[in-house]
C-alpha cells in the first residue's frame, strides 16, 4: 500500500495502513503543505511564509532544509523513490495523489459526476459514498496556522458541494425517503445553504409531507431575514410556489420519469495465472512499478516486446495478478490475435467492440464507426480505474485506439515488435530464459520423478529449447503424452537439427507455427518481400550472426537495402541484436528458415549462400 497522508480529519500519516509517528509542528506543516500539492513543486519561499510565518528568521531557510532532511529520513524506508525531491526554488512530494485523502476525495467526486452524466447512477452513487466516507472530521483538524484554516475552509466547501451533488443524484433516483434525515441534519448544521434547504423541501414533498416542506421554506425565510437581512433566492421562491400548486414537474410518478439506473459493468477477464511461472522477478517488479506509479493526466502503459514463445503473455498475466486488486472497476483482456496461426489480427474496431461490450454496452448500441467507438470507449473509461491487457498486438496503430482515457487506468501490451510510436509508454524487451531458469521451468512442469531419474537428459532438453518457455512447454507436453518415453530419447531427438522442430510440436502447439506468424506479418511489398527473401538466405548460412555488409554481399543488394531488410526482420523478432552492427538468429528460428529455404529457394542459390565466408565482413 505504501505511504498515505490523511488530511480530512485529524492529521495522520500511514505506511501500509499502519500509523507513522511524526512530531514537530513545522515538520507536520511542511509535509502537509507539500501533500496538498502532491506531485507539484512548492517554492521554498511559500513554505517559509506559510509554515514559519511573516516574521521569518534569517535562519529559516536553513531550518527548512533541516526539516526536509528529517522528513526524508522518516519517509524513505516506505518509499522507493526520493519521496521529497529538490526542484528549482523549492521541493516536490513524489507521492501519487491518490495516496493523499484530500486529492482522492476530489478525484472520486469528479468520477462520480462524470458517471452521473453518463447515466451510470449506481456507479455514481458508489463513488460519491466512497468520497464522503474519507472524511473523519474537520479537514486539517488541530492545525491553527492561517494557511491551514484557509485550506480547511476550501475543503469543507468542496465536501458540502459533493454531499449536495450526491443528494441530487439520490433524489433523481427516487431515494427521497432515505434522504430526508440526511438533509435535515445537513440543514441544521448549515442553515444558510439554500441549495440543501431546497433539496429538503423537494424530498419532503415527494414523501407526501407537503406541510413540512412549506414549513422548511418559512424557517429558511426567517433565518435569512434575521441573519442576513435578505429574502430567500428566486429558485427557492419558485420551488415554494411549485409545492403550493402541486406542480406535476416535482413528481416521480413512474420509473420512466426517473434517471435511468444503469448497473456498472465490472469485468473480471484476467486469465488464470500459470502454476509453473518461473523466474522473471526483475521484469515482474518493473511492471509493478510502471503500472502503479500514477502519472497525473494519463494512464500507465507498459509494453512488453520479444520473440514468439518467449513468455510475454505469461509475464503480463502473472504481473496483472499481483496488482489486479488495485483496480476497483475491473480487468479487461483482449487477445489481438497478431500471434495466432491461421487467424487475422483483430481490427481496432473489432477490438473496441469487444471492450465496449465488456464495459456493459449492448451489442445493438455499439457505435457504427471506429472514431465513434473510440470516443465512446474514452467516455466510458475516463472516470474508471481499470487494468487493460492487450495481448499479442500487431503494431501501434492497432493498439492506439484501445488505450483508455482514465488517468487511474493501467495498460499492459504484449507484442513481438517494439511499439515505439505509442506515446507515454514504457517498454520492456523480454529475452529467453537463461540456462538455469530454463532447466528450473522444465523441472517444474515435467513429472518430478522422471527428472530425478534422468537429470542430465533434462538439462540437455532445456538447452535445446533455447530458453523459450513455449518450446519447454511443448517438450513437457510430449513427455506427458508419452509416459513410457524416456527423457534421453527426447533429448536425442532434439539434438538432431533435422528432427528438432518435429519434436517441438504437440497438439495445437508448434514452434513452426509461432515463427510462421512473424513471417506472415512482415510489411507489404516490396520491403516485406525483401525481408522474407533475406530470411531464407540467412537460414541457409552456417552461422547464426550477420552484419549489413555480409548481408549486402549475400543478397547482391546495396547496403541500405540490405539494412532495411534486416531491420524489418529485427522488428518481427526473427532476428535479435547481437552487438553493434550485428544481428543474431535464434537456433530454432534458423532451423525453420533453413527448412523454408529448401522449399522456396533454388538449390544453386542455397549452395551459394551456404559458405560462411559471407559473414566475415
Amino acid at each position: 500500500m505504501g505511504l498515505g497522508i490523511k488530511i480530512l480529519g485529524p492529521w495522520e500519516i500511514t505506511a501500509d495502513d499502519e500509523p507513522v509517528r511524526l512530531t514537530g509542528e513545522r515538520r507536520v506543516g511542511v509535509l502537509t503543505r507539500l501533500a496538498l500539492s502532491a506531485g507539484q513543486p512548492v517554492s521554498a519561499d511559500e513554505l517559509l511564509a506559510q509554515v514559519w510565518g511573516q516574521g521569518t528568521a534569517t535562519t529559516a531557510g536553513k531550518q527548512l532544509h533541516i526539516v526536509v532532511s528529517k522528513l526524508r529520513g522518516l519517509l524513505s524506508p516506505y518509499q522507493d523513490d526520493d519521496v521529497i525531491a529538490t526542484v528549482s526554488g523549492g521541493y516536490r512530494l513524489n507521492l501519487a495523489c491518490e495516496r493523499v485523502d484530500a486529492h482522492l476525495f476530489s478525484l472520486l467526486g469528479r468520477q462520480a459526476r462524470a458517471a452521473r452524466a453518463h447515466g451510470e447512477i449506481t456507479r455514481a452513487d458508489a463513488l460519491f459514498r466512497r468520497a464522503l466516507a474519507l472524511w473523519r472530521g474537520d479537514a486539517l483538524a488541530g492545525m491553527t496556522a492561517s494557511w491551514a484554516r484557509v485550506e480547511s475552509a476550501r475543503l469543507e466547501e468542496e465536501r458540502l458541494a459533493t454531499l449536495e451533488d450526491h443528494i441530487d443524484l439520490r433524489l433523481a433516483a427516487g431515494d427521497h425517503h432515505a434522504a430526508v434525515p440526511v438533509l435535515t441534519a445537513h440543514v441544521e448544521a448549515h442553515p444558510l445553504r439554500e441549495r440543501s434547504r431546497a433539496q429538503l423541501m423537494l424530498a419532503l414533498y415527494r414523501a407526501a409531507r407537503t406541510s413540512e416542506a412549506l414549513a422548511v421554506y418559512q424557517e429558511t425565510r426567517r433565518v435569512m431575514v434575521d441573519e442576513l437581512g435578505i429574502e430567500p433566492g428566486a429558485a427557492l421562491r419558485r420551488l415554494r410556489q411549485a409545492v403550493l400548486r402541486r406542480d406535476p414537474a416535482l413528481d416521480l410518478t413512474s420509473p420512466a420519469q426517473r434517471t435511468t439506473v444503469v448497473e456498472p459493468a465490472v469485468p473480471v477477464e484476467l486469465p488464470a495465472d500459470t502454476r509453473f511461472f518461473t523466474a522473471r522477478a526483475t521484469e515482474t517488479a518493473w511492471l509493478h512499478r510502471t503500472l502503479t506509479d500514477i502519472v497525473p493526466g494519463s494512464p500507465a502503459v507498459a509494453a512488453i516486446n520479444g520473440p514468439g514463445g518467449v513468455g510475454k503473455s505469461a509475464l503480463a498475466v502473472h504481473a496483472a495478478h499481483t496488482i489486479a486488486d488495485r483496480f476497483a472497476d475491473g480487468v479487461l483482456h483482449v487477445d489481438l490475435r497478431a500471434a495466432t496461426a491461421g487467424l487475422q489480427p483483430l481490427s481496432p474496431y473489432e477490438a473496441l467492440s469487444r471492450l465496449l461490450r465488456s464495459l456493459g454496452l449492448d451489442r445493438a448500441a455499439l457505435p457504427a464507426t471506429l472514431d465513434e467507438a473510440a470516443a465512446r470507449y474514452r467516455s466510458l473509461t475516463s472516470t474508471r480505474k481499470l487494468l487493460v491487457i492487450l495481448d499479442d498486438a500487431l503494431d501501434a496503430s492497432q493498439v492506439r485506439p484501445l488505450i483508455p482515457a482514465g488517468p487511474s487506468c493501467a495498460v499492459i501490451v504484449t507484442s513481438r515488435q517494439i511499439l515505439a510510436s505509442l506515446d507515454s509508454t514504457s517498454h520492456l524487451r523480454l529475452t529467453g530464459l537463461d540456462p538455469a531458469d530454463a532447466a528450473a521451468l522444465f523441472a517444474r512442469i515435467v513429472d518430478a520423478g522422471r527428472v530425478r531419474a534422468e537429470p542430465d537428459a533434462a538439462q540437455r532438453i532445456a538447452r535445446q529449447c533455447g530458453g523459450l518457455p513455449l518450446a519447454l512447454r511443448i517438450a513437457a507436453a510430449r513427455l506427458a503424452a508419452q509416459p513410457d518415453r524416456t527423457l534421453t530419447q527426447l533429448a536425442d531427438q532434439l539434438a538432431d537439427p533435422s528432427s528438432r522442430l518435429d519434436a517441438l510440436e504437440h497438439a495445437d502447439l508448434a514452434i513452426r507455427d509461432s515463427i510462421a506468424v512473424s513471417l506472415q506479418h512482415l510489411p507489404g511489398r516490396p520491403v516485406g518481400r525483401d525481408a522474407a527473401h533475406t530470411f531464407l538466405l540467412l537460414g541457409s548460412m552456417e552461422t547464426a550472426t550477420h552484419t549489413v555488409p555480409a548481408t549486402s554481399a549475400l543478397t547482391d543488394w546495396p547496403e541500405h537495402r540490405a539494412e532495411t531488410a534486416l531491420h524489418h526482420l529485427l522488428d518481427a523478432r526473427l532476428l535479435e541484436p547481437a552487438g553493434p552492427g550485428r544481428y543474431r538468429m535464434h537456433d530454432l528460428i534458423r532451423l525453420y528458415a533453413r527448412e523454408q529455404a529448401a522449399l522456396h529457394l533454388p538449390e544453386p542459390v542455397r549452395v551459394t549462400a551456404s559458405p560462411p565466408r559471407f559473414d566475415r565482413a
